[in-house]
Parts: C-alpha cells; structure tokens; sequence
C-alpha cells in the first residue's frame, strides 16, 4: 500500500449513477394524460349523480360497478357482517402492476360510523370514483394510485345508515347499530320508536292545542314561538315531543327507540362502559373493522367521516402533566400563546398551533399533525382544526393502539357561516327560514299543519327542519364537500413518507481505500415511522445497505459518529458497520451514511439499497475506476 501522501496522483472518477424509483416501479404512459385545468379528467367515464343521498342497495352497487370496470386498479370485499346480516364492502384502490396493495402505505377510510351520519358515505364513494375515473388523466392522482394504497369503507353502521336514508327519520336518529333494549323496563324491546304520523317522509314535532300551553304560531304561521306574556289571547300550544305512537299502552310516547352502544365508543382504547356498553368491540361491525386494520400493518393513516360542525379532529400525542401554576402565571402563557399564533397569521393566515406539551418522544408527531391540520385548513377552507378525543373512538384506537396518524372529520354543520346574519355566533329560527327560503327556495322547513292522531286526537306537526338541512346538507352542496374532503385524504397521501439516495461521494484515503459517504432523504411531512408507533413497538426500521464488486471489501468501522471533515464538525456520518445499517427518517429530514471500502484492482462498483417499509425503495450504483 502506498503511503498517504501518494494520493495527490490519485483521482477518482464515477462512470455511472443508476437511480431506480421507490420499489422499483416502472413508468407506466397516461395515455389520456389531461395537463389543462379546463380539460376532461374522466368524469363520464363512470358518470354518477354526487346530487342525492344512495340507499345501501344503491351505493354498494355503484362500489360493485365501478370495480368492475376498474378491475386492475382495485378489488371489493365484505370484511364481515352487521348485526342485522348486511355486509361491510370494503374497496381497495392500488394500481396492480406497481406492486400488492399490502406493500405500500396504505390510507384507511370510513364512513358514517353513526346511522344518521351519512354523508360520510358520500365523501367515501366520492374519493373511490375520484381516484378511479381520474388515474388516466391526472398525473397528482396517477401517482398515488400507483404507490399507495386506500382502503374505503364507505358504511360502516351499515343497518342504521340504511334506516336513516330510506325512512323518516329526525336529523339525530337512528344513530347506534341495532342492539335491541328495552330502554322502559317493560319486557319489550325498541317497541315505542319515532315513527312519521302524518306520512310527510319527515319525522317533526308534535303539539296540541292547550289553553295553558307555552307556544303559539308566529306571525307568518311557520313556526311555533314561546308565548311571550302569559295573557296572551290567540291558540295556545304544549309541546308532546318527536313524532310518535304509544305503542305499548303505557302512556308514553317514543320512550323505546332503537338501541345500540354509540359505535365511536365502542373501540377500545379509553372505552367506558357508560357509552360503549356492553363491552370493547360488542359490536360486529366495529370488530369487524378493528381486525381488518390489525390485518393491515401497512396501513398509514385513517379519516374518519362523522357530522356535524366543520371541524378536523387529529389525534395528537399525549400531554405530559403540567406543572402546577398561579392563575397569572397561566394567563400570562395563554397570552404569549395567542401572541406566537397571532403573529404565524400575519403570514399564513391558515397557521395553527396548539397549546400541547408532549415528551421529546412524541415531538415529531406532535409537529407533522400541526403542519397536516395548517394544511387541512387550507383545503378544507371553512373548517376549524382541533385535537380529537379518546373515550373508545375509532380515530383514537388508530393512533393510540395501532400507530396510525389519524382523523375524525365532522362535516357540513348547518350552513353557519352563509346563515348567521348578525355575526352572534349561531342561527336562529328566523336566520335559518331565510337561508331555507334563499338557498333552497323553501323546501327544507316543515310547515306547521294539523293531524289526526289516533292516541291524542287533533294534534299539529311542524315548525322544524327537514333532515337533509340540518346534519347532513342538502343534494345541492354534497359534491362541493365531498370534493375539498377528498384532496384533504390525498394531500396526505401524497405526504407519505419517500426515501430517496440524495446524494454519494467519494474520498480517496489511500491508492486502495475509500470513504463514500450517502445522505438519504425523505422530504415528505411524514417520517417513515411514527413516533407512537415506535413506543408501540411496531415500527419497522429503515435500512441501508452496501454492496461491491468481487474485488472490493467493506471494511469493518467502528459504530460511532464519524466526521469525514474536521473542519465541518456538522457533518458527522452514521458508519455502515458491517454491509448494512438501520434508522428511522422523521419528516423532511436527511440523515447521512458513511463506509470504507478496499479496492484491489484499478476498477470495481459499489451499490447501496435504502428499504423502508413505509417509504418505499432506492438503490444508487457507482462505479470507480483508479486513474494515475
């Protein structure tokens, strides 16, 4: 070996540098390719009417449909039954020919977890055919189709969902799955539910005529007010409840309605049993889900679509217990808080912040769902990014027990926004008719009218909104929503984590050894592995490995930090000991890699594989030749 100060005569030159893409996928030509944002992107390739809510018989043949017109992108299955034998179809949408869709991240998406929440169904069925009907046309959609995975499950309280679309129903029921109870004891189960009296297709509220009563009939005849003074002339009314019979003969109205456990509380991480009754996964549909995602470690994220209130629930990391406080102390922190968030807005008004302090285990988590709920508050416009809760809640048992960063979204929330008038914060009756009566030209308000009820007599109904005003919005404003929802489930697709080999270079140490050093990257908002994920244990670690030429080795370097160039102490590298090493990338983040290598010979090659299992796939080649 010749000495070190020999090796001003040597260079070295790289021949060649061959970069394969994540898990080697190939390119496949978008013969349809659509570049103009006022060009056909494939809407009529499956036309479907986003203007009306789908009955289960409906919507699960739309999935059934257009899978099969789609049958090498996606595939359908029942991941089990519900209560009353209705199947769960699940569609699973990952291009074929990049790879298995167990294989690549995956991003978990479901629908209506309570029966009256039904427009999550809708935003469900609407990313299905958005990411279907767009793949040969749009290269953003193209792209996710061919490296991820999206596993929809547009209904997942499939029996009430069903109920509440095809009969009348109030705005808030039928909510639970169908576990039958006997709510008044009297050996009867769900006999005495809401049932439509008048035969409207509304469930409304009941009144009779009573001298004493506390309403009466405002001045345009639409709506029941309170009575203002107590000497009032004029009909006089008492309010009985929702629409109903005495069924039973007890005298009671509406006291057995369908039961259930609330399904969102019935998951097990934080259950009770006061909501989640009898007991954790009691119900098929939830535990039919539950064992899908333990089935599933490849998946990434989850949304889940609820209503109502325009909110993005994000599942955070916990907070580590504050340190006791004087009330000024804490108002002092409460002020330099908004302050901080304050000032964010002056340049992006869209920026959040929230007043969490979690252990440096979690931090990393902590900061990607801030960047994710900032950008969801972009897309999402009018909704209002909070830290979601934990009593049994899918979104929780996601994160908390299966490492998967995850999202409740509320949807819709009554039109709030376009109604409030006066700017108090809420909508009154009177706000309400007039946006009813603007927007909708008066079709979304029961108008008060008389019925002849066999167990009460003359009664009047009336004076509220109909169903799809109040929860669930109008068919004019489904596909709005369910449009901005689904770029919000693709922009986070699109942040999955990507590895990728930035960069390698070569030092000369002597005529026969090398130092290459390699900085591997991920430049998306997620690491490759969460934080909770990691605590759980379930994170798989990334790797790096080496490979040579016959006549080049490896050699053996200890396993500290090594700094390739005094002068720059920042630039320390993770040694390769051995042929391979193993980390984890956080997002946007490069972590760099280095290992010394012989060469006997004047020519020889040295390769490097990155593998994540979230992160995907890359490989760099270089060839070195020794020149004189």
């Amino acid at each position: 070996m010749r000495r070190q100060n020999h090796l001003k005569y040597i260079t070295v030159s790289i021949l060649g540098v061959f970069l394969l893409t994540a898990s080697v996928i190939p390119a496949f030509a978008q013969k349809k390719l659509q570049k103009s944002p006022g060009g056909y992107h494939g809407e009529l390739d499956f036309p479907l009417s986003w203007k009306r809510y789908y009955s289960y018989a409906e919507w699960t043949k739309i999935m059934h449909d257009i899978q099969k017109k789609y049958p090498h992108l996606s595939d359908i299955q029942s991941i089990g039954k519900s209560r009353m034998g209705r199947d769960q179809y699940l569609i699973t949408i990952s291009a074929k020919a990049t790879g298995n869709h167990q294989d690549k991240p995956a991003m978990w998406v479901d629908g209506a977890i309570h029966g009256n929440e039904v427009n999550g169904i809708t935003c469900s069925l609407y990313l299905m055919w958005y990411l279907l009907t767009r793949y040969d046309y749009d290269e953003y959609v193209h792209d996710l189709v061919n490296n991820c995975t999206f596993y929809i499950l547009p209904g997942l309280n499939v029996d009430a969902n069903e109920s509440f679309v095809r009969f009348p129903n109030t705005p808030n029921n039928p909510r639970e799955p169908f576990r039958p109870e006997d709510n008044d004891g009297d050996g009867l189960y769900d006999e005495d539910r809401t049932e439509d009296v008048d035969s409207d297709g509304e469930l409304s509220t009941m009144y009779i005529v009573d001298p004493k009563g506390d309403y009466k009939l405002s001045p345009d005849k639409r709506q029941f007010i309170p009575v203002s003074d107590e000497k009032e002339e004029g009909i006089r009314f008492r309010r009985i409840g929702a629409e109903g019979y005495d069924n039973d003969g007890d005298g009671m109205i509406n006291e057995d309605d369908i039961g259930g456990p609330d399904a969102n509380r019935n998951f097990p991480y934080g259950w009770s049993l006061q909501a989640g009754n009898p007991y954790p996964m009691s119900e098929p549909e939830t535990r039919n889900v539950y064992e899908f995602q333990l089935a599933h470690p490849n998946i990434y994220a989850s949304f889940h679509y609820h209503n109502t209130g325009r909110l993005i629930m994000f599942q955070a990391p916990p907070a580590v217990p504050s340190r006791d406080q004087t009330p000024e102390q804490r108002q002092r922190m409460e002020e330099m808080f908004q302050r901080r968030l304050e000032e964010m807005r002056k340049t992006n008004k869209y920026a959040q912040l929230f007043d969490r302090q979690v252990s440096t285990d979690y931090q990393h988590d902590m900061d990607v769902q801030t960047e994710i709920a900032t950008m969801g508050a972009r897309i999402l416009k009018d909704y209002r990014p909070v830290i979601g809760g934990l009593s049994g809640q899918a979104h929780a048992a996601t994160y908390y027990m299966l490492g998967a960063y995850s999202y409740l979204i509320e949807l819709w929330g009554s039109p709030d926004f376009d109604a409030d008038e006066d700017g108090d914060g809420r909508v009154s009756d009177d706000e309400y008719l007039k946006w009813i009566d603007t927007e909708l030209t008066g079709e979304g308000w029961v108008m008060p009218h008389k019925v002849d009820h066999p167990d009460l007599g003359e009664i009047w109904i009336g004076g509220t909104r109909k169903k799809h005003t109040v929860r669930t919005p109008p068919a004019r404003y489904i596909e709005e929503e369910a449009l901005r929802n689904s770029q919000f489930v693709m922009y986070c697709a699109s942040q999955f984590p990507k590895v990728e080999i930035d960069e390698v270079r070569v030092s000369p140490v002597t005529d026969d050894l090398y130092w290459i050093e390699v900085a591997v990257k991920n430049n998306r908002v997620y690491p490759t592995a969460s934080d909770r994920s990691v605590q759980l244990n379930r994170a798989v670690k990334d790797t790096i490995t080496v490979s040579a030429s016959p006549n080049i080795s490896v050699v053996d370097i200890p396993r500290v930090s090594t700094i390739i160039d005094p002068l720059n102490k920042l630039a320390s590298y993770e040694p390769i000991t051995g042929k391979s090493a193993e980390f984890r990338l956080k997002g946007k983040e490069t972590q760099r890699f280095c290992t010394l290598v012989k060469m006997d010979g004047s020519q020889g090659w040295v390769e490097f594989q990155v593998k994540s299992r979230n992160g995907g796939t890359d490989t760099k080649k270089i060839n070195l030749t020794m020149s004189r």
